[in-house]
């Protein structure tokens, strides 16, 4: 069992040393790169503390986030925002309604050829490639003219280095594309907490190496995050440092209820064909079976079950498992929706246990010390859960069954004040090493 006091703690003597700039009425300009906007719950935890983060240490800083949803992510954060590159990608979609003139006259030729073979193809294939060009040159554009009063940019939290949606060009490019912008204008570009996914191409490896090379400040989220970074074959030091979520403040808990238990359980679109980038219909369907034996065994035992998401994407699955219920069972289960992270912090001071697959699902339910199940997709979600000391509470999706789920939730329930005093210290500790971490902002800021 992993101990909570094992997380790394920054000193002052472990930061980069650059000089501050002094300000007037005004903090520095700090842009924000992350890959969010479409309601993920985790990618907003992460950018609100980021955001927290810098208002705390500089009230009057002027914050600009680049994501795939600037609309959205402005209205949530009350910032200014803008699209993080011009490239829209099957799963790495931008909410563009701003087509240019030749996208749009290229899509007319398009429909009137889109039956000729051939022909019709090679329409769709120039409509794309042309779109692309014009408005990712507008966007390095509006980039650069942003940059030239910038003071920092920072790829916040999350799974930056990943390219399971939308490959090579997703992520991976708008990292190196910013790293290199960043370079040209003399702003520093730094990583904070991001964790490392899927790098299945050699031109995604090359892509990260290039941004992570040439940043001021690099750190990891986990353990196996940086040995996955050390072999693109980066040799600085590059510390570890909790998910930036673990700066939101969990709520204080209701009085339980009793007799049975409150059960929050989070169906997952994992391979399901149009909701996940790998498509393995059997085996979501498989999921979905488990989810739906666990509501039904839970229920059986007189326990009230809630079911809720933390991506938008996943309400579909949430639909099919009600859908393996009968009635009775049906009506009794409630779905929960939490529109943003403080909702869902608030639904978790109802409950007694949680089951969940998706890593902020998992992580949000330790902010908020409540005894989680996690049902493991991704390395990630494991990865975590050895961190906090929970790994026996972890299991992988692809091996459970039913009765060793059901086993679990029973052991986990068995044990719910001692795993809740487990959580109380780690999440004290991780939100303090990621506090921390910001000691070192003012020393990246751009030197005038």
């Amino acid at each position: 069992m992993t101990s909570a006091s094992a997380i790394p703690i920054l000193e002052s003597a472990d930061l980069p040393v650059s000089p501050a700039i002094a300000r007037g009425a005004l903090g520095p300009r700090v842009g924000i790169i992350y890959p969010s906007g479409w309601g993920n719950l985790g990618d907003e935890a992460i950018m609100h503390s980021a955001f927290n983060a810098i208002r705390e240490r500089w009230p009057n800083a002027v914050l600009r986030a680049f994501t795939l949803h600037p609309e959205r992510t402005s209205a949530m954060h009350n910032v200014e925002a803008d699209f993080l590159t011009g490239i829209n990608l099957p799963m790495f979609l931008s909410a563009r309604d701003d087509a240019p003139w030749i996208s749009r006259a290229a899509n007319a030729v398009t429909r009137l050829t889109k039956r000729i073979p051939v022909l019709g193809s090679a329409c769709r294939v120039t409509t794309n490639f042309a779109a692309t060009l014009v408005l990712e040159a507008g966007a390095i554009r509006a980039a650069w003219r942003w940059l030239a009063d910038a003071d920092l940019v920072l790829a916040a939290g999350g799974g930056q280095l990943d390219a399971l949606w939308g490959g090579a060009w997703g992520q991976p490019y708008a990292l190196a594309r910013w790293a290199w912008l960043a370079r040209r204008a003399r702003v520093p570009f730094a990583f904070l907490s991001v964790g490392y996914g899927s790098t299945p191409t050699r031109l995604s490896r090359r892509l990260l190496r290039y941004s992570i090379s040439r940043s001021a400040y690099c750190s990891l989220r986990d353990a196996g995050s940086l040995a996955l970074t050390r072999e693109l074959g980066i040799k600085t030091d590059l510390p570890v440092v909790p998910d930036l979520a673990f700066r939101l403040k969990g709520k204080r808990r209701q009085t339980p209820r009793r007799p049975g238990y409150d059960i929050a359980i989070s169906p997952m679109a994992f391979l399901r064909p149009g909701s996940w980038p790998t498509r393995d219909r059997s085996a979501y369907d498989g999921y979905v079976a488990l989810w739906a034996d666990l509501v039904r065994e839970r229920f059986s035992k007189g326990d009230r079950i809630h079911l809720f998401v933390t991506d938008p994407t996943d309400t579909i699955a949430v639909e099919e498992v009600l859908s393996k219920l009968d009635d009775r069972v049906r009506r009794q289960c409630a779905v929960v929706d939490a529109r943003d992270p403080d909702a869902l912090l608030e639904f978790f001071t109802r409950m007694d246990a949680v089951v969940s697959s998706r890593l902020h699902g998992v992580l949000l339910s330790i902010v908020g010390t409540r005894p989680v199940l996690a049902l493991s997709h991704e390395r990630k979600v494991r990865a975590l859960m050895d961190d906090v000391g929970m790994g026996q509470y972890c299991m992988d999706l692809s091996s459970a069954t039913p009765a060793k789920v059901v086993a679990a939730l029973d052991d986990l329930i068995l044990g719910l004040d001692s795993c809740t005093r487990l959580l109380d210290n780690y999440v004290a500790v991780a939100g303090e090493s990621v506090r921390r971490q910001e000691n070192m902002l003012p020393r990246l800021i751009k030197s005038q």
